[in-house]
């Protein structure tokens, strides 16, 4: 996952009648390891998510405006997932109260989940860096220099910056 480069697929729905190429609302689905966004109208992802006995894969929801073919991102939803990953990754340990974790979407291993909470923080970052939601800014410790991006909201005053 280092090279963050999503590929769309160009084949659409292939199922006859499928309602993707005028749907106001569909899914975009990222297939990991290659990294390749797949679009699919929301019966035929429905259709898919029964099929399949796996997790279902990182998936979002895309909404067209009406006069146009632009998808609309939600940028405090996406700041606030920016801020979520980045708390610190909790444990898992033998709790009753816990599903099997076989039926959880989360990774087992606590290193694994906070090294994907991590990449997915870094693609967050990049998006609201474009639409200038946070500010690149020089580094200043240690810590920053050895960092890929050094991040501030413009908006808040004295935040401390995000080493990446």
């Amino acid at each position: 996952m280092e090279q963050w480069k999503i590929q769309r697929d160009r084949a659409k729905c292939t199922k006859p009648g499928c309602p993707l190429a005028g749907e106001q609302e569909y899914f975009a689905i990222l297939q990991l390891p290659e990294c390749v966004r797949v679009e699919r109208c929301q019966a035929c992802f429905h259709e898919m998510a029964q099929q399949t006995d796996e997790d279902l894969p990182f998936h979002w929801t895309v909404r067209r405006q009406l006069g146009g073919t632009a998808a609309v991102l939600d940028l405090e939803s996406l700041r606030a997932l920016f801020d979520r990953l980045g708390e610190p990754v909790e444990e898992v340990g033998d709790s009753e109260d816990r599903a099997d974790s076989s039926e959880t979407d989360e990774p087992s291993d606590p290193a694994e989940a906070a090294q994907t909470a991590a990449g997915l923080r870094y693609l967050v970052a990049l998006l609201l860096l474009r639409k200038r939601r946070l500010k690149m800014v020089d580094p200043q410790t240690p810590e920053q220099e050895d960092a890929d991006l050094v991040l501030v909201d413009p908006k808040v005053e004295g935040m401390e910056p995000v080493a990446l």
